[in-house]
């Protein structure tokens, strides 16, 4: 059985490598999503949706010449309850990147059940 390290770790890796199939083998069917407003403002429902918005973002990043990025889950804080889970953590990026997964257990795997990703300008430093 994946744990809940493996299941965000996997999908991080799939997202950094800028490999859509392997990040939605991390999503539950009926998932839902926010993705930060210069993505996608809505919330998305279901994988399908998901994807669509995903393959946006990914096709994006490839036209400025990228072929992966760095995302590297920082402070991250899981709790687990009766087959359900969330993981909260930051990336770091020019921006304060927030996100928070909710995860389900099931059939010896963690799926994504919501994902919420929000960033916010940094305080400025005195």
């Amino acid at each position: 059985m994946e744990d809940i390290k493996g299941a965000l770790d996997g999908f991080l890796r799939a997202f950094s490598e800028l490999d859509l199939d392997g990040m939605m083998v991390y999503y539950g069917e009926d998932a839902t999503t926010f993705l930060p407003i210069r993505h996608h403002s809505p919330r998305l429902d279901g994988r399908e949706a998901i994807r669509e918005a995903f393959a946006r973002v990914l096709s994006k990043i490839r036209a400025s010449g990228a072929t992966r990025i760095q995302l590297d889950a920082e402070d991250v804080h899981v709790q687990e309850f009766d087959g359900f889970a969330v993981a909260t953590f930051h990336v770091r990026d020019a921006d304060l990147c927030r996100r928070s997964l909710v995860l389900r257990s099931t059939g010896g795997r963690w799926l994504i059940e919501h994902f919420h990703a929000s960033n916010a300008p940094l305080p400025e430093e005195a």
